[in-house]
């Protein structure tokens, strides 16, 4: 820091004595690396205030030079109002009194421009007590106060904020690796306390596998080589538990350049990487499904297709053990039917009763997947040679009505394992596939039955022909829909597995695992809405397209479906205007009428781009009406009475794609509701699709039922 100017006397004791002598102690031994600070204001004042030094940063923030400064007084720096309230005076007193006064105030420049100040103001005191003067150290804070309005909108974020700077551990190593300090967050990170590390090496940190590849000394030798070494990679606490850790060790020098230590700042990204692990997981399972999905449209083969699943199973899970168990005729015994890692041979015949103590006869009367142990169930049949460990079942629900139930999937490991709800989930989406492959079974076999009619009933054979074309078409569509967004999660997915098999390497900068993360996670959104489609499809067939009806806002429900499609309209060149009343209050499923909007608008876009696109909705006594309206290529009128079927589109598929179901399961489902989907259309003028509702859904199994569904 400057000091007063050689030749400048200061009067000690009534003497004059020259500047070197007059100087105190912390004066003279204040670091010359203060001088080139620029972002801090650090300088010295005298007990009276007087400014006795002035570093680069002070010049930089505050305008003054140091000959123009040193010498006078620091209230200077503070406004009128400041000065009138006596606050310089104050912040000396409290300063000597407490030692240390750290505030945030408007302060002034040369110029008498204003800004915003982090200060802190010590005293300096000599061994015997007496004050010798004080530092001052201030800090130009004039953004962060302009964005403080902002941030406190939001207490609750710099409560995280604050919160994640905790969660970091700050050390210094020497140069062979020994730890040279600690803080608390490095405690609390690890479980050492500073007495228990300092003066250790931190190899202690390190799992035995990477002691054994010298990958400390490795890491070391980076930084000091490099300047910097960053990566993420698995650490040790005291306890010896395990957390995922982002680690960036950075080589420290003085100013001659020789190496004097590290400083490393730790991280715990455990919950992050459990995170990261769990999409990459739930997009596997998901994409397995998907496989699974296609090979069940590819083979019509039930026992190729339950084979296919209980291996899918097991290599997606882990398991060692999966079984299908098919529910026997007479509904009293479960057999089975195929798995993997069991003798099929010997326990098919064992048959397993229904008495809801074993875990296959719970899932069966529950109708639902769960997740069991062996404190609450015994293992019954198949699984009695294999005690101990875990399981999970799920329910393939049968080909129709007759048969509700066809039977169960079971997956069990035997170590004990806690199944998640992704778990849970996968296992019962691969009960699903095999419900769909007996649906399309009992299709197939109505087919082949009226085909062996055809001669008899020629009236009906056109309409059996359409039938087996329409399926043709559908599987062929079906496979492509889904064939194509597996490709691309395969390939993205493919691409994670070699990034995290390559995670003792040094990451890239800008690393592109969380963009092909999310891309897996858009296609295999894109894969679930197509599976659901089909189950849609499937429920429908099998009258059990079940409504959870409940009271709620049928305008804010439209609203917040337009809102989500302003930007894809806007994609596509079309502006959506919507007309309608702020409440509609009713009961019906929200989702299911979500699907229905979401439907409509979506041929809107499509249909209609780069035209307006309206969406009106209105009461008329007890029923609610909603019109969504086009100006694109409309229906023909011939087209019109087949566009709510399966498998049917409006326009060919090489310009516009799909599975052809859309429309069919919205009229399915306003029709579930008691309503009806109309539509109006002329080419090149646009189509309106009108949904009329009763404003108390009422479903075909009655009223009564209806109302016992109904949630508040």
């Amino acid at each position: 820091m400057r000091s007063r100017s050689n030749g400048t006397r200061i009067a000690r004791n009534g003497a004059h004595v020259t500047d070197s002598q007059a100087r105190p102690a912390f004066l003279r031994d204040a670091p010359l690396a203060f001088q080139r600070i620029r972002e801090y204001a650090i300088f010295l004042l005298e007990p009276d205030g007087t400014v006795a030094s002035w570093n680069e940063g002070a010049q930089v923030i505050k305008g003054y030079s140091d000959a123009e400064i040193i010498g006078q007084s620091f209230s200077r720096f503070y406004t009128p109002e400041d000065l009138l309230a006596g606050k310089p005076a104050e912040i000396l007193s409290r300063a000597s009194r407490d030692g240390r006064v750290e505030e945030e105030a408007w302060r002034l420049r040369k110029d008498g421009s204003r800004f915003w100040a982090d200060v802190v103001v010590t005293a300096l005191r000599d061994p015997d007590g007496t004050l010798r003067g004080f530092v001052k150290i201030t800090r130009d804070l004039t953004a962060r106060k302009l964005a403080e309005k902002a941030l406190r909108q939001s207490e609750e974020r710099m409560r995280l904020m604050i919160d994640s700077v905790r969660d970091y551990a700050i050390f210094m190593l020497d140069p062979t690796g020994r730890v040279a300090s600690w803080n608390p967050g490095a405690e609390r990170l690890k479980g050492y306390t500073a007495r228990e590390i300092i003066g250790h090496s931190f190899e202690r940190f390190y799992p035995e596998q990477e002691l054994r590849a010298g990958k400390p000394r490795l890491e070391l030798e980076i930084a000091a080589r490099e300047g910097r070494f960053e990566e993420e990679g698995w650490r040790l606490r005291k306890d010896g538990s395990r957390f995922w850790a982002n680690v960036v060790l950075s080589a420290v020098r003085d100013e001659r350049g020789v190496l004097v230590g590290y400083a490393k700042v730790t991280r715990d990204l455990t919950e992050r990487k459990r995170s990261e692990e769990a999409v990459i997981e739930r997009a596997r399972q998901q994409a397995a499904v998907a496989q699974l999905g296609l090979f069940a449209l590819e083979h019509p083969d039930l026992d190729a297709v339950i084979d296919r699943a209980v291996t899918t199973v097991r290599e997606t899970m882990g398991t060692e053990l999966v079984g299908v168990l098919e529910l026997s005729e007479d509904g009293k015994s479960l057999v089975l039917r195929a798995g993997c890692g069991l003798d099929v041979a010997a326990m098919g015949r064992v048959p397993i009763e229904l008495d809801g103590v074993a875990e296959a006869g719970y899932t069966l009367s529950s109708a639902g997947p769960a997740h069991l142990d062996e404190r609450r169930f015994r293992m019954g049949g198949f699984l009695d040679a294999h005690r101990g460990g875990s399981r999970v079942t799920a329910l393939i629900r049968g080909s129709d009505r007759s048969r509700e139930a066809f039977g169960v999937i079971e997956a069990h490991s035997r170590t004990e394992r806690a199944f998640g709800e992704d778990a849970v989930n996968f296992l019962q989406s691969v009960a699903n596939v095999i419900a769909a492959a007996l649906e399309r079974r009992s299709m197939e076999e109505q087919i082949r039955i009226a085909e062996q009619k055809a001669v008899e009933e020629r009236a009906r054979a056109s309409q059996i022909r359409e039938a087996l074309r329409e399926r043709d078409e559908f599987i062929s569509v079906a496979a492509h829909e889904l064939r194509t967004p597996l490709t691309a999660l395969q390939l993205k997915l493919q691409t994670v597995e070699r990034g995290l098999k390559m995670g003792t390497q040094k990451p890239a900068a800008g690393s592109s695992v969380e963009p092909r993360l999310e891309g897996a996670l858009r296609q295999t959104e894109r894969l679930s809405l197509l599976v659901e489609r089909l189950l849609d499809v499937t429920r429908i067939a099998a009258g059990r397209l079940d409504l959870a009806l409940e009271t709620f806002d049928l305008a804010a429900l439209v609203r917040q479906v337009a809102d989500d499609f302003r930007e894809p309209a806007a994609r596509a060149g079309s502006e959506l205007r919507l007309e309608g009343p702020q409440a509609l209050q009713g009961c019906w499923d929200r989702l299911r009428l979500e699907q229905v909007l979401v439907n409509l608008l979506s041929n809107a876009v499509k249909y209609g781009a780069g035209r307006p696109i309206s969406m009106r909705v209105e009461r008329a006594g007890e029923r609610i009406r909603i019109a969504v309206t086009d100006q694109g290529i409309g229906i023909a009128q011939a087209d019109l009475p087949r566009i709510f079927t399966r498998f049917q589109r409006a326009a060919p598929l090489r310009n516009y794609g799909g599975l052809g179901l859309g429309l069919y399961i919205a009229k399915h489902i306003v029709e579930a509701h008691g309503g009806r989907l109309e539509v109006s259309s002329r080419p090149e003028h646009g189509s309106t699709f009108v949904v009329d509702l009763p404003i108390v859904a009422v479903r075909a199994a009655g009223p009564e039922q209806a109302a016992a569904r109904v949630r508040a």
